[in-house]
């Protein structure tokens, strides 16, 4: 698990303004916070008046420093809906170094109840952990990326290192606690890592007119220019970009290709699980033409196709890419479902239990790391008396307890993902060529071609039964499910339970449970051995659950999962294998030596998929890394995680041990 930040201490004046007490400062104007905001940030931008004039589908972006009580980012939201056209989207990147907890945010923004439809959907959005690192909130056409962590930091966390990748952001609000009280934000650091994601002519706006400010600005190539101050300030300062510096390269280039991002019309998406559904939604919504091919009848056919699903995430208190990912997925999920398909995510509560010596210490390890950072409202320890209340059901373990954590219906989520009028299915088809043609990809299904400008491979395993992509390390791993009819006593189980296996809660009269991790096997037809297999696993758990079920004659589902090496997914453009081989050959002998050129990378396609079990707490965020691969604009995910899930991460280690 990422550390997290401290949170912000709130000292609440007479008035009930807001001040912290590790600056001395207050957050905004005591004369009118909401009147500042919309004169320094919105107005000093001419943000009314470059909104108005977007053309369709366009993308604006706001990077600011400070995001505090999010006040500038709801004032920015409300100018957004009054004045920019519907199709178009508007992404707000933010920087906070102590974010405030969630009950002082709501606090704060009840200071403001104009701001009230959108200061609501904030706070039920607000992550439960703000742990350090990238956190992306979506409302609709409105994306906000908070990156917890220190400014100049946070902001090079977002930096793949290419000049056409990294510049994006339109206008910036410098916030922040004043210079006087604040020094360490303000720094050469941080007014450079602005520039470099600035577009070209991108515009700065700040309250302050401090010397270090303004030498900063300028050194970063900003031209500078002084206007009347709100309020009581005599002077404020805004500006443009107009000198543009030479991204710098810290690390061998990789991950990235040697051509210029796409930002296609049109996308064609092979497999209909959660992965293709996850990836063509994100892609629909930002205006892309996507067509979807799915072999089985309907979507989720393969392995998203059970009646009832588990979302969870394995935490881990140890900081690295896999407990990190699976934190911010986890999150992501949860804030996702709810929002994409409501009636279809029951989440009122999952309990992980602890059924091993060992898992009871990681258990309390994640829980005590968790307290600390108040992140009681991502999960918590629950005895197992209070574990027997929650879940309804006398358990003989303690646990876990993950409030907004539950269960799916997986089939239905995923037919439920692609009801978007950019997309265009076709089920019951298996692509049986595909070939580079002309600056597009052809793809032949049964008598029929598709012509596409980008291709996402999201197929699980088979993926790999296209050339371009048999270089990776998918591995299959067949799991079967058991299904029953609900019993008087097992419909009193009220929430979603995992362990060495999981239950569901009764849903329309039966319930699902399982399932077997058979790594390698790639037959999916229904095995006895394996229902025995899950009543025995269930019974360690329920045994009056499993006594009732097996008198029953059990239905249930096999299906296969993909899995790589390292249990993370792939998410991203997928290289050139020989040029790679090639490009970085030198690394066989120092895995450690930096190659500043770029490998070639097969134009046009990607590949999402190796989700593993958690297929549908992976994807969301998987989908979202990948959109922004494939349309550019800041990423979902530190630059770190990103290289983490990238496709050509395993060429790479096999080059550094000289494979």
């Amino acid at each position: 698990m990422s550390k997290s930040g401290k949170h912000a201490d709130i000292q609440w004046r007479e008035d009930g303004q807001p001040l912290s007490r590790a600056y001395d400062d207050i957050y905004f104007s005591t004369a009118s916070g909401l009147e500042e905001t919309r004169y320094v940030f919105l107005q000093q931008n001419a943000l009314a008046k470059r909104w108005a004039t977007l053309p369709e589908n366009a993308t604006f972006t706001i990077g600011e420093t400070g995001f505090g009580t999010g006040l500038n980012f709801l004032a920015a939201w409300e100018l957004w809906q009054k004045t920019a056209p519907k199709n178009a989207q508007l992404h707000f990147i933010s920087v906070e170094k102590f974010p405030l907890h969630p009950q002082d945010l709501q606090r704060a923004l009840a200071l403001w109840p104009q701001l009230q439809p959108y200061s609501q959907l904030l706070i039920e959005a607000y992550p439960p952990l703000l742990a350090e690192g990238v956190h992306r909130l979506q409302f609709g056409p409105v994306k906000l990326t908070l990156i917890i962590g220190e400014a100049s930091q946070a902001l090079e966390s977002l930096r793949l290192q290419q000049e056409n990748r990294d510049r994006y952001v339109d206008a910036w609000f410098l916030d922040g606690f004043a210079p006087a009280k604040n020094p360490d934000m303000w720094t050469e650091e941080l007014f450079t890592n602005m520039a470099r994601l600035s577009q070209p002519g991108a515009t700065f706006a700040t309250f302050t007119c401090a010397g270090l400010v303004k030498r900063g600005l300028r050194e970063a190539g900003f031209a500078l220019r002084k206007v009347a101050g709100f309020g009581s300030k005599r002077e404020m300062l805004c500006g443009t970009l107009e000198q543009l510096h030479d991204c710098q390269q810290h690390s061998t280039p990789w991950h990235l290709p040697s051509t210029e991002a796409q930002h296609p019309q049109s996308a064609t998406v092979i497999g209909g699980g959660i992965s293709g559904a996850t990836i063509a939604r994100a892609l629909a919504e930002r205006g892309v033409q996507v067509q979807i091919i799915e072999r089985g009848p309907a979507p989720g056919s393969g392995g998203s196709g059970n009646d009832q699903g588990i979302l969870y995430g394995k935490l881990s208190p140890k900081p690295g890419p896999n407990g990190d990912f699976n934190l911010h997925a986890l999150m992501f999920a949860q804030r996702y479902y709810k929002q994409q398909c409501p009636q279809l995510a029951h989440f009122n509560g999952l309990l992980q239990l602890a059924q091993s010596d060992k898992e009871r210490l990681l258990q309390e390890q994640i829980a005590t790391s968790l307290a600390k950072h108040q992140g009681q409202n991502l999960a918590r320890t629950a005895s197992c008396e209070e574990a027997s209340q929650l879940a309804g059901v006398d358990l003989p373990f303690d646990g876990l307890y993950f409030p907004d954590a539950g269960w799916l219906e997986p089939q239905k989520v995923c037919a439920a993902l692609l009801e978007h009028r950019n997309i265009t299915r076709y089920q019951g088809r298996a692509v049986e060529t595909l070939t580079r043609q002309d600056d597009k990809w052809l793809l032949r299904t049964e008598g029929k071609e598709i012509e596409t400008e980008a291709l996402i491979l999201c197929g699980a395993n088979d993926i790999r039964s296209f050339a371009p992509a048999e270089a990776l390390p998918l591995r299959p791993i067949r799991g079967q499910v058991s299904r029953v009819r609900a019993t008087e006593t097992s419909t009193k189980l009220k929430i979603a339970l995992c362990g060495e296996g999981y239950i569901t809660p009764a849903h329309e009269g039966r319930q699902s449970f399982g399932a077997t991790f058979k790594l390698k096997e790639t037959a999916t037809e229904l095995r006895e051995s394996e229902h025995k297999e899950n009543l025995q696993t269930l019974a360690e758990l329920l045994p009056h659950f499993a006594e009732e079920f097996s008198s029953q004659d059990f239905n249930g589902r096999a299906a296969l999962r993909a899995a790589t090496p390292d249990y993370l997914p792939v998410a991203g453009p997928i290289p050139d294998w020989a040029s790679m081989d090639n490009t970085y050959a030198s690394l066989r002998k120092n895995r450690k030596l930096f190659i500043p050129e770029h490998s070639d990378y097969q134009a046009g396609l990607y590949v999402m998929g190796g989700l593993g079990s958690r297929g549908f707490t992976y994807a969301p965020l998987t989908a979202e890394l990948l959109a922004s691969w494939i349309m550019g604009g800041p990423l979902p995910v530190s630059a770190d995680l990103a290289k983490a899930l990238h496709p050509a991460r395993f060429a790479i280690r096999n080059l550094g041990k000289n494979r």
